[in-house]
């Protein structure tokens, strides 16, 4: 290890290595077991961590998410003006989505297995994901009534787990423009 390097916390060796056995044997055949070996670790470790197979799926899903996210914020970021951030962020998400190791695999091998995880509201990646887009919303739109922006984050979220499930063939920055547009078009009355 390098000088000034940091050492990963037990949790994140167990998620990098939940990461790892998940891209060698899929969700269905991924085993506690197999986690604590990629990590170095008893499995009595991973269980004090993550309590159950299903929690430790979710957190590692979680942690890919915070991914997305973050190159989402930082997509919109760069941009004032509401109409060009949304695009960007959409851009963004899509092109991330895209680009992911795991989830073409996954979607095309055990989609039973990933898409709760994906797609209900108790699931890690609605539940994480609505509340940054309707920050991007009310930042920028501070005239529209939370309610409105609460409904156009999570429909924005839900269309964009959806394009991440069956992604477009179109080019992104057209399906962006058009999602902007429908979104924003939704905003307006307001």
């Amino acid at each position: 290890m390098t000088a000034g390097a940091t050492v990963p916390s037990t949790r994140d060796r167990i998620l990098a290595a939940t990461f790892e056995a998940t891209t060698r044997f899929g969700l269905a055949r991924l085993s506690l077991e197999d986690v604590a070996r990629a990590a170095g670790l008893s499995r009595q470790t991973v269980y004090r961590y993550f309590g159950s197979r299903d929690a430790l799926i979710a957190a590692m899903i979680l942690r890919e998410e915070e991914v997305f996210i973050a190159r989402i914020g930082a997509a919109a970021a760069r941009h004032a003006d509401m109409r060009p951030a949304l695009e960007a962020a959409i851009r963004e998400a899509l092109r991330a989505a895209r680009e992911h190791p795991l989830l073409d695999r996954l979607l095309a091998t055990e989609p039973e297995a990933l898409l709760p995880f994906l797609t209900t509201d108790q699931g890690p990646v609605l539940s994480a994901a609505r509340p940054v887009l309707e920050e991007v919303l009310a930042d920028r739109l501070p005239h529209v009534p939370g309610p409105a922006i609460r409904r156009a984050a999570d429909a924005t979220t839900r269309l964009l787990v959806s394009y991440a499930i069956n992604p477009p063939d179109d080019d992104l920055d057209e399906v962006a423009s058009g999602l902007a547009e429908l979104i924003l078009g939704g905003l307006k009355e307001h």
